[in-house]
């Protein structure tokens, strides 16, 4: 089949969570025999937006489109005629069978109403709250958590103009989350419309493939049920080279001369939460624990600063930056636990999937789908989110009951052999989606 697969970056101009996904998926579904091409968005500020370049990597035909809203209006963050019509012409020249949607940020609302004329299958994979919110993580500028749009309206966020104090609307629709789902978006006319815009994309799709229940949940709690005989949630894999069969901790149990040795590993941005696993660590005063943080950091942003501050009062915890290409594998299994601290409200936990291939238990945060990717006191433990004293808490269970480490690490290790491989994934999605 020709399968044209829709994604807001891809490697090697982009790298992050849904684009690495997708170049992964792609390789997979080419040893399946399957012919891929890519339409995707990439960032310059030196070109107008609307701009596009064709390369080939790694067999794959790629057509990036350059958009980086330089229009600067809210509409222009979800559609774009521009890249609609970059795609139309993308479209005529590739001649898919399918076209998999993977992510619309950075890109144009309209795709996928655009693919239905072309009369043939148009699927999606839902991975994030996107199409619900501009900001994919219900979560305002300043960390504060967000109802969705029928409770404030998503202009000022997006533009970055500040987001005002929560009011008593929001605070209603926060506490009335799982009991009604709100039918359409608040605010100015501008705001509903990018709400049915979404939805309207949403409608698009003959079938969808999302990565965990709670985001199926979710999204019918905001007002966006995805229908029921055209969904499937298909759990996502992990890139298994270099995960071997799962080896325990050494030199267990823990010890002043062997502390904990607990990792975190992803983006040094507020909603991961390694700012709970720094303050946790402070009230755990004399506790043989080594905290590692790996990842990127943003320098110049204010929550960087944050960071730096805690990590200067630390000496117990070091950041060491970004790891090498393959090198997780070996990352985790120099660690005795993954901490997973999240603010927001996930929608799957891949790194923890990680962690169990290596045989490593997960202390996490109990939001969104993380409750589905960690059994309590089996492979790992829930604690609730940005609440450092739990998290501390957790930590001192570790350190001071001596056989709860290695029980969960065997827990880690059984989890870890039913996680599946990309090529499992793939024909998963090649039976539900494009057959």
């Amino acid at each position: 089949m020709r399968i044209l697969q829709v994604s807001n970056g891809y490697p090697h101009r982009a790298y992050g969570g849904v684009e690495l996904h997708t170049y992964r998926l792609c390789a997979a579904l080419r040893a399946r025999g399957h012919e891929l091409a890519v339409f995707t968005r990439r960032s310059d500020l030196t070109e107008p937006d609307g701009d596009a370049i064709d390369e080939m990597v790694d067999g794959v035909s790629v057509r990036s489109v350059v958009n980086d809203f330089k229009a600067g209006g809210f509409r222009d963050h979800y559609l774009n005629e521009r890249v609609a019509q970059q795609f139309r012409e993308y479209l005529r020249e590739v001649s898919p069978d399918v076209i998999h949607f993977q992510h619309l940020i950075g890109l144009s609302a309209d795709l996928p109403t655009i693919a239905r004329e072309y009369g043939v299958r148009v699927v999606a994979s839902v991975l994030d709250y996107w199409y619900v919110c501009q900001r994919v993580m219900f979560q305002h500028r300043d960390g504060s958590s967000c109802a969705g749009p029928a409770a404030r309206s998503c202009i000022a966020c997006v533009l970055a103009d500040g987001a005002p104090p929560v009011g008593l609307r929001e605070g209603l629709g926060a506490g009335l989350r799982s009991l009604a789902a709100p039918a359409v978006a608040s605010g100015p006319r501008e705001n509903r419309h990018r709400f049915e815009a979404l939805r309207g994309a949403l409608s698009a799709f003959e079938r969808i493939d999302t990565c965990a229940r709670f985001v199926v949940d979710e999204f019918a709690r905001q007002g966006m049920p995805f229908p029921a005989d055209r969904t499937r949630v298909i759990a996502l894999s992990i890139d298994r080279d270099g995960f071997s069969a799962p080896t325990a901790p050494l030199d267990l149990p823990v010890r002043p001369d062997r502390p904990l040795r607990l990792g975190f590993v992803g983006h040094a941005l507020f909603h991961k939460g390694p700012h709970i696993l720094l303050e946790a660590l402070r009230l755990l005063p004399g506790r043989p624990i080594q905290v590692e943080l790996w990842g990127k950091r943003h320098v110049g942003d204010p929550y960087d600063e944050r960071l730096a501050t805690l990590l200067s009062q630390e000496p117990r915890a070091t950041h060491q930056g970004r790891f090498a290409d393959g090198a997780l594998p070996e990352l985790l299994r120099g660690l005795d636990v993954l901490a997973v601290p999240s603010t927001c409200i996930e929608t799957y936990g891949l790194a923890t999937r990680e962690a169990f291939a290596a045989g490593r238990p997960v202390v996490s945060t109990d939001r969104g789908a993380l409750l589905e990717s960690v059994r309590e006191g089996v492979d790992g433990l829930l604690v609730p989110g940005e609440d450092p004293q739990a998290m501390a808490d957790a930590l001192a269970r570790l350190v001071d009951e001596p056989d709860l480490l290695p029980k969960l690490s065997r827990g880690a290790a059984e989890s870890g052999s039913g996680v599946k491989s990309m090529d499992q994934y793939a024909a998963e999605i090649e039976e539900f989606l494009y057959a």
